[in-house]
């Protein structure tokens, strides 16, 4: 018996049913089942399950709002010294970046070396873009 004729037994209705009755019938076809993600198995390398879609809509928001903070840091560019500005957007960025590899790109549920290599590149690419823009007097 299949998972959808299992489920189909336990209603008497089929319209109380999750999804179009394509989705359904494409579920039986090709074996899916509605499992939720509690119930799913973690891939190979996962040290612990993927969050849930709430925590996935408040990260967006905080990108948003630290979005919102670099765009308004740009209209403050006359007001405050360059090197202020230059610093707390590479700040901004490389916090921007560290959420969005560690959560979006689900390296926070795999082995820490990856997370590890993501937040080495990311300090590394603020040292480096220090060391550019100190080259270019953008400090001064």
């Amino acid at each position: 018996m299949s998972d959808v004729e299992s489920t189909l037994a336990e209603h008497d209705d089929p319209a109380l049913l999750p999804g179009t009755p394509a989705e359904r019938a494409d579920e039986e076809r090709y074996g899916l089942s509605a499992i939720s993600s509690e119930e799913l198995p973690m891939l190979p390398g996962e040290i612990k399950p993927h969050s849930s879609p709430f925590q996935y809509v408040m990260i967006a928001v905080v990108l948003c709002v630290l979005t919102a903070i670099e765009v308004g840091f740009y209209y403050l560019e006359g007001d405050i010294p360059t090197a202020l500005l230059v610093g707390c957007l590479l700040a901004l960025a490389l916090t921007k970046f560290i959420m969005v590899a560690s959560l979006y790109m689900h390296l926070a549920s795999d082995k820490p070396i990856f997370k590890r290599f993501f937040i080495m590149g990311g300090i590394g690419a603020c040292v480096l873009y220090t060391i550019v823009l100190t080259t270019l007097h953008i400090w001064d």
